[in-house]
């Protein structure tokens, strides 16, 4: 009797180890690709290049993140501040470095954001940062290879 329990004890635990791994490949495959992405990590082909675990990549992946969206962030004002610049080149844009005239209040500053949405997300949809274009057909194009994703940050002002 306890022969056949201690079987039946050892397939269920199996079972349970199997599974477990089915589930630890699914969830690989699924975070791997964001901490790739928000990895400052030199491409594996690159001399030199840290070579880190998925467990190593989760636990850095906040600080990660943060900079990821900071750089993100800076990297899409950049884009409308060029596309402004491009536009109206006599335009003084150092003037925003002072943030919104006095004048305006915190209401019209929301207002203004509001109204702006659709335009912003129009801009800033032409960003690729995450490699998911659709494929593009010229050089001059927004997002052709070697702008944002598509060539380092640092060359772009920013940290990677």
């Amino acid at each position: 009797m306890l022969e056949v329990n201690t079987k039946k004890h050892l397939d269920e635990l199996i079972k349970d180890r199997d599974s477990w791994k089915t589930n630890c490949i699914k969830i690989r495959k699924g975070v791997a690709p964001v901490l790739d992405l928000i990895s400052p990590e030199l491409p594996g082909d690159q001399p030199r290049a840290p070579k880190l675990t998925l467990v190593e990549k989760a636990q850095r992946a906040w600080d990660w993140l943060q900079q990821f969206v900071k750089d993100a962030g800076e990297f899409a004002s950049a884009h409308v501040l060029s596309m402004v610049r491009a536009h109206y080149p006599l335009v003084d844009l150092s003037q925003l470095e002072r943030g919104y005239p006095k004048e305006v209040g915190p209401q019209e500053v929301d207002d203004l954001r509001v109204g702006l949405l659709d335009l912003s997300s129009t801009v800033i949809g032409d960003i690729n940062l995450c490699g998911t274009a659709t494929p593009l057909t010229s050089p001059g194009q927004i997002g052709w290879p070697g702008s944002c994703r598509g060539r380092p940050l640092q060359e772009m002002g920013g940290r990677r």
